[in-house]
């Protein structure tokens, strides 16, 4: 499979999330919606860095280590056109050009400022709470959000 093709098929699936998203949100409120989504990706985050962290037989991960079994394989996977601007032990700042993420909500005509908020609260929590699982020291977040389309998003692992 292609880049392309991955980035297409995580547009399509995040394309009905947020549309499941938004159809909760009218029903019970978007901050209680975006709550719920938040805990959903804790959770999902928590369990897959459990997993990985259990496969990997590493006992302390750092930030290089955390990128590399963690995250790049989810930004692979997912079509993400990205570069590594930092990698080093203790940080890795990635800048991201395309995002399914980031996409998929721009086609169904959500605007920037809420596709950030939905970011934060969605796939880097889930991220976060994955690289805890391998290193409570380790954190996720992101350090520039695209302000165009045609932009791109800076993201940071550290320890810390």
């Amino acid at each position: 499979m292609s880049s392309e093709d991955a980035l297409n098929g995580a547009k399509t699936m995040v394309m009905f999330l947020d549309g499941y998203i938004n159809t909760v949100g009218r029903e019970i409120g978007m901050g209680k919606a975006l709550s719920l989504f938040t805990e959903t990706c804790e959770f999902m985050g928590a369990m897959r860095g459990a997993m990985i962290k259990q496969q990997s037989g590493i006992k302390q991960f750092d930030a290089k280590a955390a990128w590399s079994l963690l995250l790049k394989s989810l930004k692979d996977t997912a079509g993400f056109t990205y570069e590594i601007l930092e990698g080093s032990p203790q940080r890795v700042i990635i800048r991201n050009f395309k995002c399914p993420f980031y996409e998929g909500a721009r086609m169904l005509g959500i605007d920037d400022k809420t596709i950030e908020t939905s970011c934060r609260a969605g796939s880097m929590r889930t991220a976060d709470a994955a690289v805890k699982q391998l290193n409570p020291n380790l954190s996720v977040r992101v350090l520039k959000f695209r302000s165009t389309p045609d932009g791109f998003c800076d993201e940071e692992i550290a320890l810390g």
